[in-house]
């Protein structure tokens, strides 16, 4: 139960230019992935009016529009998951990046005649495989980054990449403002080339990192532990940390030999069983809150009338919008992205099942203190500001807590072999949490206070099943799995090198 050295190298690397780099690569794909999704719910306003003057289609479009993504990426986080342990994480990255690109410029485009059966036909279409895409970006990313970073930084690197959903969040209000001001006097003829623009901008960042994602190494992790090949695993690393490490043949080949479980095994069962159970009930229960929440923010915004919609919006979709997405912008950049910034700088310090506690109890608490006093919210036009910190609270305290965390644990509590796989079946049960979530809003749209409430009770399922969870922090990922021996140190040669490698670094800074 030895550590292999490019592993103990890798767990004790200084933080250098290529983990940045790693982060940017890997963290663009969660930038296009909370755009796409959250991008459609802004523009559904315009593809009502512009298919649906007359309100002739029912309340299922909203709904449907919304979820319809969401459900392509269960089946795509199990299925790209699996293809990460099976294939690598690299060469299934790169699959993953073209859909989404393809996907997001296909959403943009009809089929046949411009009705509206074909319009939202064909956008639900390619929405759903956009979604499927999406699902396999999330534990190939989660993977590639927990398997690069040193184990005392791994949880902020991979706070990092998850925290540009935050960006891609503020980034799809943005878009959405400036090209409905774009079009703000012209005619609503033009409503078309608004929603189009915006769901077609989706692809620039992930065309624009395409070519870096394919030019990642394989990590190292997959290479020696799964595809055994320890020379190009040293090579590999050898390159990337700027540090001559030797090939272990040896160490490759007795690991092959150790018990090699499956996931349905009675030994996965027995070991990582409550693991896995634990970490997509948590996913599950967190993504009902925040995607029901988050969603719907213009309808919710609208019953407490910090929403105003009054007769020049009614007449004028591209003014709507831009109201629309302004109040979107201005709860993403002072709730989420600072709750994303926290959970980089404290999950290294605080612990990620702490950080997790925390988040689902003050959500627990805001969410009590806008269900309670419900109808006083509604009762004075002030209390709508009121109404909007707790409300924009409830979005940081889900950023500083599970919605970062169940994401990083995922990968870290699963042997190599199984981590991907691991990873996706837990995000896939997180996003029938979202769909759950979607219909749960439009059931109850107008029942909020009771909708909260059931909120409230999903944050304490969270709570309890996060007691369940082991701590990850400052381990390495063998260690966590058991793989090898608790507290184990780098050998002289190794650490010779290490150290010899940061004081250069110290002394070219």
């Amino acid at each position: 139960n030895q550590q292999l050295r490019v592993l103990q190298a890798l767990d004790v690397a200084r933080t250098q230019l290529y983990h940045f780099m790693a982060i940017v690569i890997a963290g663009m794909g969660f930038f296009t992935d909370a755009y796409d999704l959250f991008t459609i719910s802004l523009v559904a306003d315009l593809i009502d009016h512009r298919y649906y003057p007359d309100g002739q289609r029912g309340d299922y479009l909203p709904v449907l529009i919304n979820a319809v993504s969401l459900c392509g990426t269960v089946p795509g986080q199990l299925v790209f998951g699996w293809l990460g342990d099976k294939m690598g994480r690299k060469r299934i990255y790169g699959v993953t990046l073209l859909l989404m690109i393809f996907c997001s410029l296909a959403s943009g485009f009809t089929f046949g005649k411009s009705t509206n059966k074909s319009v939202v036909t064909t956008l639900c279409f390619f929405r759903f495989w956009l979604g499927f895409s999406i699902g396999g970006d999330y534990p190939l990313s989660a993977t590639i980054m927990s398997e690069y970073a040193s184990k005392r930084t791994r949880g902020a690197f991979m706070a990092a990449v998850f925290a540009m959903q935050g960006f891609g969040n503020v980034a799809a209000g943005l878009v959405g403002t400036i090209t409905s001001a774009a079009f703000v006097n012209s005619s609503q003829d033009k409503i078309d080339y608004v929603w189009r623009i915006v769901l077609m901008f989706g692809a620039i960042p992930a065309l624009l990192t395409y070519y870096w994602r394919m030019k990642m190494p394989e990590t190292a992790r997959y290479t020696a532990l799964i595809a055994k090949d320890a020379k190009m695993a040293a090579s590999d690393m050898s390159a990337v940390l700027h540090m001559p490490i030797v090939p272990e043949d040896d160490g490759v080949n007795e690991l092959a030999s150790q018990d090699q479980y499956g996931l349905f095994s009675s030994e996965f069962l027995r070991r990582h069983g409550l693991h896995l159970l634990s970490t997509a009930v948590c996913w599950f229960v967190l993504d009902v809150t925040f995607y029901s929440l988050n969603m719907f923010m213009k309808d919710i915004f609208t019953k407490v009338r910090l929403l105003d919609i009054d007769d020049d919006l009614l007449k004028n979709p591209f003014k709507r919008t831009i109201r629309i997405t302004g109040v979107h912008t201005a709860i993403a950049a002072a709730c989420t992205l600072p709750g994303y910034f926290f959970a980089v700088a404290f999950i290294d310090r605080i612990g990620r099942v702490k950080i997790q506690l925390l988040g689902f109890t003050m959500m627990t608490v805001f969410q009590l203190c806008l269900a309670i006093p419900y109808p006083k919210w509604l009762e004075c036009n002030r209390n709508k500001y009121g109404f909007a910190v707790l409300y924009g609270f409830t979005f940081f305290f889900a950023n500083f807590g599970p919605n970062t965390t169940t994401f990083i644990l995922p990968a870290e509590l699963f042997p190599a072999r199984l981590r991907s796989t691991c990873h996706g079946i837990s995000g896939a049960v997180g996003k029938i949490g979202a769909v759950v979530g979607v219909f749960a809003f439009h059931l109850l749209r107008n029942q909020f206070r009771t909708l909260l409430f059931v909120l409230v009770g999903c944050n304490l399922v969270g709570i309890m099943f996060t007691l369940l969870l082991p701590e990850t922090m400052g381990k390495s990922l063998e260690e966590i799995t058991g793989e090898t021996e608790e507290g184990q140190t780098l050998d002289d040669e190794a650490t010779t090198v290490n150290a010899d490698d940061e004081g250069v670094g110290r002394a070219n800074g």
